[in-house]
């Protein structure tokens, strides 16, 4: 298939969970079909690492997003009553140069990722076009508005209401929306009940987080035994969710285990981070080339989520590398009952302390190999790549007097240059 990828963000590095998701669609389906990638990029790193895509794409188009452009058009958008969601991720430049392949490169479908980017094809009824939602982010807008400040919760309300129209506006005209959870597509399936919706999981690459491939470095060792909590540590659950833990449970579990130490691994770490790190017993990492080996050291791992959408990668990634889990309901709810017995689910501080001390002293339950086995079952590559690929195939056999074109290449695509708009 030829297929026209549009991605609100550029995809690599692979550093949050939409751009996990998003980079291994685009590597799972380069491996048979040929891929056009059209994205944003607003950061520096990202700006320096989209020549990493070359591989994986026919053709890639990245263009920057403007820091007071993108803000400005959100407000805008919210005074107007708009999604300011939306708002945010429009270019007249990026809708123009998507209109000018879609008339000239003879596309068989159209996968948009994140329905910020559905906009672009909104109007288009001549290719079939697939959605993955990944999560219905009005109801992230509207989980926000239960914890914020009085003018924030408007606004927070507001988005959640018109996003979630949006939402059901492109569900509804989409050939499928994808999203990754049973629990998230419950939640579309009740706002727009007429639209095609499916499951589509996060992939988990169990080869690579693999904890017999990983040695303990001796300044991780130092620290044992610690609990850790990844993830990226600007993002305001993560924050909130490592606040919690560091007030209502670590006191509780020290007091049984003098020794035990706190390590938060991830990167551009917040202020409100940043001070939990002046306890000694607490390792505030920032950025770190590899993560794997703060899993593979740790005693236990802990996503203490108190707002959730979706799957947190962290806890597959941990699971993945043997290490017993501890999850708030909220983020435990996103798996599957398979999975989900495997996690330790506590909401209640006193509990959850009392639960870790005993498992961290008494070694995991069950063991390493049959955490990583319910895993792949679930979230191996191979099986995923194939239901993407059949949603896709499934699109373009709806469509009336559709084709597909066979790529002119397979496996792997050779390198083309990479357009990037802007410095």
């Amino acid at each position: 298939m030829r297929i026209l990828f549009l991605v609100h963000r550029v995809p690599y590095p692979p550093n949050k969970g939409d751009k996990i998701r998003a980079l291994w669609e685009l590597k799972s389906l380069a491996r048979d079909h040929e891929i056009d990638l059209f994205c944003f990029y607003d950061h520096k790193e990202d700006r320096h690492s989209i020549d990493d895509l070359r591989s994986y794409c026919n053709d890639c188009y990245a263009e920057p997003l403007s820091w007071l452009g993108s803000r400005w058009r959100a407000l805008v958008a919210a005074a107007t009553g708009k999604p300011f969601s939306t708002a945010y991720f429009y270019s007249r430049r990026m809708a123009r140069r998507i209109q000018q392949a879609i008339a000239t490169r003879n596309y068989d479908v159209v996968l948009v990722f994140s329905s910020s980017m559905a906009q672009y094809v909104e109007s288009e009824n001549k290719l079939p076009r697939v959605l993955d939602m990944v999560d219905v982010d009005s109801a992230k807008w509207s989980d926000y508005a239960s914890s914020a400040s009085p003018l924030l919760r408007w606004l927070w309300k507001q988005e959640g209401r018109l996003l979630s129209a949006y939402e059901c506006h492109i569900a509804n005209s989409f050939s499928q929306t994808l999203l990754c959870t049973d629990a998230e597509a419950a939640v579309l399936q009740r706002s727009a009940p007429q639209s095609p919706v499916s499951v589509l999981r996060h992939m988990v690459d169990s080869d690579y987080f693999d904890p017999a491939k990983v040695a303990v470095p001796a300044d991780l060792a130092n620290w044992q035994p610690y609990v850790v909590f990844s993830g990226s540590m600007d993002y305001a659950p993560n924050v909130e969710a490592v606040q919690w833990f560091y007030k209502n449970a670590l006191p509780l579990m020290r007091s049984r285990m003098p020794e035990l130490k706190f390590v938060i691994a991830g990167r551009n770490p917040a202020k409100e981070v940043m001070e939990l790190g002046k306890d000694p017993a607490v390792l505030v990492t920032g950025s770190v080339p590899d993560v794997r080996p703060y899993l593979r050291a740790a005693a236990v791992a802990v996503a203490p989520m108190q707002l959730a959408r979706g799957v947190q990668n962290k806890i597959l990634e941990s699971m993945s590398m043997g290490l017993p889990v501890a999850a708030s309901s909220k983020a435990a709810v996103a798996f599957p009952q398979a999975v989900a017995d495997l996690i330790l689910v506590e909401d209640d501080a006193a509990a959850l302390a009392e639960q870790l001390v005993d498992t961290i002293q008494n070694g995991p339950q069950p063991p390493v190999a049959c955490i990583r086995e319910s895993l792949r079952k679930v979230y191996g590559d191979s099986s995923l790549k194939n239901q993407l690929e059949e949603f896709l195939r499934q699109a373009c056999a709806a469509a009336p007097h559709k084709t597909i074109k066979k790529s002119s290449h397979s496996v792997s695509p050779q390198p083309n240059p990479v357009e990037v708009h802007g410095d």
